[in-house]
């Protein structure tokens, strides 16, 4: 993060400077720098990014926002503006962070038996700020452009305060936190159009960091940004009533019009003879442009196609990974009642763990070996763990997991080797392929 302020405080300065060693040379623009006082009205949609995430695997939680901003400008090039703004977005856990959130604010990597909580993906969390900003902006267009252009490309860095509130929701219940502060260091691009002499739009598109607690009060684990960012239309108002233009007085006298009629004729041969020149060399200009613009595209085809090569094969090598990382994680021992093959309730949270995986990975499959203890007959165990197996075959086979991929089902009697009779009733569990 302290790099990020370092590069915004930078660019700050750049503008600042570049702006004044312009400001002597600037002739003023026809459609902006006779308004120099302008006030904006914006609008559009916000998303957040902390250890929830607006945009996830399953969709993007679209949210709202919208604001007001008075701005000055210096010049064509050079503008300042401050504005308030105000939005809200929702925000929901990604498919990497498959975590268990106790009921005070812990995160396990598992469930806790006989502890209250939820599940990353049962959780939503909206987020209501409010900023006030400051903005520096450089219109890169006019750099190239006459100052009868009524586009415009601003860029720029942008310092403000930020104030978040945040809801966490439950599929039970509802968990709202105190509002927080921080300081945002960031920035905005946009792209406008001056319609009128007074009314200009643009879109724009920017992104705050913001320092202190992350917004969404979830505990900090593999995420560490703690972002919002908005895009949206900008309508701008000019203010005043614009420089009236002195008119142009004819000061030349007798004796220079007079001077500019006898060297009239010499101006032309040497017109004639640059206007030649300028013919071949255009030509010569035109030809080597042809050539370079050539090999720029090839250049920039083949380095497409490289970058779009390493990007596949970045997220097949993250796919895998991630599936490896699915395949290696244990079930839970799931233990029986003494001569009851009924597979409890408090089992089901850990269960469906394991059948999320089943349905994200169809090349998985499940073993299952149950086990009993040395109460009873051998043939009576024999069978009542044969039962424990089919009531977990059962289990998953209700919520459509196919039979053929729970063919590898094993019930093997009495446990001699159990450490106790509570130990030996029960069945374990694997994924395989």
């Amino acid at each position: 993060m302290k790099y990020v302020y370092t590069i915004i405080i930078a660019a700050l300065l750049l503008l600042i400077g570049a702006s004044q060693c312009l400001l002597a040379q600037e002739s003023p623009s026809r459609y902006q720098v006779d308004r120099p006082w302008y006030v904006g009205l914006e609008g559009g949609t916000s998303f957040g990014q902390c250890t929830f995430r607006s945009i996830t695997e399953y969709g993007i939680h679209w949210g709202a926002q919208g604001g007001l901003t008075v701005g000055y400008r210096f010049n064509r090039i050079f503008s300042l503006e401050a504005g308030a703004k105000y939005g809200g977005q929702a925000q929901s856990a990604l498919d990497c962070c498959t975590y268990w959130l106790s009921e005070d604010g812990i995160r396990h990597a598992t469930p806790v038996l006989d502890g209250a909580g939820w599940l990353y993906h049962d959780l939503e969390s909206t987020t209501q700020w409010g900023r006030v900003a400051l903005q520096a902006n450089l219109d890169l267009l006019s750099l190239f452009t006459g100052p009868d252009c009524r586009w415009s490309l601003n860029v720029g860095p942008q310092v403000s305060a930020v104030t978040t509130k945040t809801r966490i929701i439950a599929p039970d219940k509802e968990m709202p936190y105190g509002r927080q502060w921080h300081l945002g260091l960031g920035g905005q691009a946009s792209l406008g159009l001056l319609a009128t002499r007074t009314l200009g739009v643009a879109l724009y598109g920017g992104i705050t960091c913001l320092t202190g607690e992350r917004f969404d009060n979830m505990p900090e684990h593999a995420h560490k940004s703690n972002l919002i960012w908005d895009t949206g239309l900008k309508l701008t108002f000019n203010l005043g009533r614009g420089v009236k233009k002195s008119p142009v007085v004819d000061t030349s006298a007798a004796d220079e019009a007079a001077r500019l009629a006898a060297e009239r004729a010499e101006q032309q041969r040497l017109a004639a003879e640059k206007a030649e020149q300028e013919r071949l060399a255009a030509e010569q200009a035109a030809l080597e442009k042809a050539r370079l613009e050539k090999a720029r595209l090839e250049e920039a085809e083949r380095l497409a196609r490289e970058e779009e090569a390493r990007r596949e094969a970045a997220e097949a090598a993250e796919a895998a990974a991630r599936k490896d990382q699915a395949f290696k994680t244990p079930i839970p021992v799931v233990y029986f009642a003494n001569n009851s093959d009924v597979v409890e309730k408090g089992y089901d949270p850990l269960l469906e763990a394991a059948l999320d995986i089943l349905n994200r990975y169809p090349d998985f499959n499940l073993e299952i070996h149950s086990y009993c203890s040395k109460s009873g007959t051998k043939e009576h165990n024999d069978r009542l763990s044969k039962q424990r197996t089919e009531a977990l075959q059962n289990w998953f086979a209700s919520r459509g997991i196919a039979p053929e991929r729970m063919e590898k089902a094993f019930h093997h009697g009495i446990d001699y080797d159990a450490p106790s009779a509570e130990k030996a009733r029960r069945s374990e569990l694997w994924f395989v392929k």
